[in-house]
């Protein structure tokens, strides 16, 4: 079972967005910072994660909205829009490369067509995972949310083979949804054969789930 964020993830790592990387990197300072360090974008600057994970949240860690995409330019938004508040932390050790917003703009803007679509496709796809984000925890009922949160914990895992948090604590993360109720949608589901959880990791699912509780 593969959530709809997996399939529009799996396609857009299908594309081929880097083209522009060595002239970004060609022209920037290498940054690095360690597992579970805070980033903070400097001002008038523009970052490319070239190794590493990290999460994304909306004005604190709290409002986790998810994994940080690839090639996503870090401190754009903020350039642009000031009023907006984004957290990120590293999963992992993450390499950046640091560039000027000049810099950015001469490459993106005013060198190569090839560049400027490939920064059209990747703030699409920024948009296009807010969407689903925002449709999947703000319009669902609580438990289809769950549901959903099941589907896109196992292609996290999939693609992210580091220490993973339990299953309890990442879809609380990242829903409105109260700490007893996860627990009690989750016992249920587990007692009902429907999933596989060993040591607060989600395993599998393995029946059709129903789409109500």
């Amino acid at each position: 079972m593969t959530s709809r964020f997996g399939n529009i993830h799996s396609f857009y790592q299908t594309l081929e967005l880097t083209t522009h990387l060595p002239e970004v990197i060609a022209c920037g300072e290498s940054v690095e910072l360690a597992a579970g360090d805070r980033f903070q974008p400097a001002e008038g600057f523009i970052y490319f994660v070239l190794e590493g994970k990290m999460t994304l949240a909306v004005d604190d860690e709290q409002n986790l909205l998810g994994i940080v995409i690839e090639n996503m330019p870090l401190g754009l938004l903020e350039y642009y829009c000031p009023s907006v508040k984004l957290v990120y932390q590293c999963l992992e050790k993450c390499r950046f490369t640091q560039v000027a917003v000049s810099d950015f703009e001469r490459i993106f803007f005013h060198s190569s067509p090839q560049y400027m679509k490939e920064l059209a496709q990747i703030l699409v796809y920024m948009s296009v995972f807010t969407l689903d984000a925002s449709n999947e925890r703000g319009n669902l009922s609580g438990f289809q949310t769950i549901k959903s949160m099941l589907s896109r914990y196992l292609y996290r895992s999939e693609i992210d083979t580091g220490k993973r948090e339990s299953l309890s604590a990442f879809i609380i993360k990242r829903t409105n949804l109260s700490r007893s109720y996860v627990y009690q949608v989750l016992a249920a589901l587990k007692a009902g054969g429907y999933i596989t959880v060993k040591k607060g990791q989600l395993i599998s699912i393995d029946r059709k789930i129903p789409e109500k509780f």
